[in-house]
């Protein structure tokens, strides 16, 4: 078989299709599609934000590969990871439902 070469996964720049906020998604790579907030926090700050159904990411930026999110895996991840980290996007209360959305 042939090599082939692939991309790795990409954060793009994008905006929450419910509300219009700049975000971050990335769709390959992941089980799921990620949509984060843009926001640059400290791993501090980004667990200080994080509930069950909301994650928090490593942002891996790098020039030659663009950006890429980790997900944050509790001991796993050093907690002197230099890497600037963000969140899972949620829109502000009383943000009207988009037509054909699950939630």
């Amino acid at each position: 078989m042939p090599w082939k070469p692939t991309t790795a996964p990409r954060a793009v720049p994008a905006e929450c299709p419910r509300c219009g906020a700049p975000c971050l998604r990335q769709r390959e790579g992941l089980p799921f599609d990620v949509l984060a907030d843009t926001e640059r926090l400290t791993p501090e700050a980004a667990a200080a934000r994080t509930t069950p159904n909301r994650l928090a990411w490593c942002l891996r930026e790098s020039k030659w590969t663009g950006a890429r999110l980790v997900e944050v895996l509790g001991q796993l991840h050093s907690p002197v990871c230099p890497w600037p980290h963000v969140v899972n996007h949620q829109c502000p209360p009383g943000t009207p439902a988009v037509k054909g959305a699950l939630w």
